[in-house]
């Protein structure tokens, strides 16, 4: 029955002779996933090996990535409440997202039912079936909306310096702000996310009105991953599940033509895109990624390792990369649009110039400011929260206002 189940991301339902819905899981390969339900040892599952020989038949709906399985998954569970999965329900390893409301700022973290009787207060989201997904997507929500996890502490924690964390014990964000961020991840786990993206396209226009384009651009690329997280997209696998690939197609076809009117171009077939990675001077490498048709083709990436340069510089690296793609016989295909990863390179490269900055100094403004109008729009002593160091802060200013 798996023989013609894709290697791909998804959803599968298992289903009986009269065609009711047994189980519904997720996997990252369904293929492998179903395949291991006829192929493995089933005593350490006897659940599995009591519902198999009553499956007739094997339904998938192939998803864009795990996330969007993950809310496909929770949603027919809900719909069709399978026998077995509702079997599962007192399993320890269902999971659960908490959220310390009640606190001056609020901490996030994964729980498994298990835990739920210490959970004295905060919001409760879930369950989850899968703990390991969960975790996942709560990373993810993360990048969009920083937020804390550790205690009350005088210094940043690991996640400031990846930025996943907007150190707010350490005074580098308001409670306001820190609050706006727990607002938008609750309203993404109740499915008010609408409200929401409106409410940022409004704050984006205005930012874009008074020309702050960098303010205006990170509101654009968070709204962009907002809608890409699911916006919708729950409701309407209620409606229809048969639906899924006419929207997903209908939103790559829609995403497309809005980029080609935008960029007033005859075609939009072929993105590349390239970056630099480990910008240490030794061992940097160029990387291509390609999406076609509204694709990611993972055969065209490529890594090209940097060889005119011993020092860092990234547009010398890009050149490079560049000439030697497009001086490639064999890389016949050319794109319609090139796009080139560079701008926090290029307030980097301001930073290092002023005395007393180095990589780490450096790491730690874009971490704390994002961009060069975040660190003009600030004073010296907002700077000095992360520079330490007065006589630099100033020269930080001066230099990047000049």
């Amino acid at each position: 029955m798996a023989k013609e189940i894709l290697n791909k991301p998804g959803v599968y339902k298992f289903l009986d002779k009269s065609k009711k819905v047994l189980y519904v899981g997720k996997a990252l390969n369904l293929k492998q996933r179903v395949s291991s339900y006829f192929n493995g040892n089933l005593e350490d599952r006897p659940w599995v090996a009591k519902m198999i020989p009553l499956v007739r038949n094997i339904e998938t709906i192939v998803t864009e990535n795990e996330l969007e399985a993950l809310v496909l998954e929770s949603a027919l569970i809900k719909k069709y409440k399978p026998k077995y999965n509702s079997d599962l329900k007192d399993d320890k390893s269902y999971s659960w997202i908490h959220i310390s409301t009640n606190d001056e700022f609020p901490k996030l973290k994964v729980v498994r039912n298990k835990d739920l009787n210490t959970i004295k207060r905060g919001r409760l989201f879930g369950p989850y079936p899968s703990g390991s997904s969960v975790k996942r997507v709560f990373t993810y929500l993360r990048k969009i909306y920083p937020f804390c996890t550790c205690t009350k502490a005088k210094k940043e924690c690991l996640y400031f310096h990846l930025g996943l964390c907007p150190g707010p014990y350490q005074g580098h964000i308001s409670r306001e702000d820190y609050r706006k961020n727990i607002d938008g991840i609750i309203k993404f786990l109740t499915g008010k996310r609408s409200s929401f993206i409106k409410k940022l396209d409004n704050e984006m226009k205005e930012y874009s009105s008074n020309k702050q384009y960098e303010k205006a651009a990170e509101l654009r690329d968070k709204i962009a991953d907002l809608k890409y997280l699911g916006s919708n997209i729950q409701g309407e696998f209620f409606e229809d599940e048969k639906s899924y690939e006419l929207r997903k197609k209908s939103l790559h076809e829609k995403v497309f033509s809005d980029l080609r009117k935008e960029l007033n171009i005859p075609q939009l077939v072929r993105i590349e895109c390239y970056d630099i990675s480990n910008i240490q001077g030794q061992d940097a490498y160029g990387s291509m990624v390609v999406n076609e048709n509204g694709e990611i083709e993972s055969s065209e990436y490529r890594i090209f390792k940097i060889k005119g340069s011993d020092t860092p510089n990234d547009p010398a690296m890009l050149k490079e990369v560049l000439q030697r793609r497009f001086s490639n016989e064999k890389m016949t295909k050319y794109p319609d649009v090139v796009l080139i990863d560079g701008g926090k390179r290029g307030l980097r490269s301001q930073l290092l110039k002023v005395e007393g900055i180095g990589d780490d100094r450096a790491k730690k403004l874009i971490l704390r400011f994002k961009n060069i109008e975040g660190i003009k729009e600030s004073n010296v002593e907002e700077i000095d929260k992360v520079i330490k160091n007065k006589k630099v802060s100033e020269a930080v200013l001066k230099s990047l206002n000049t």
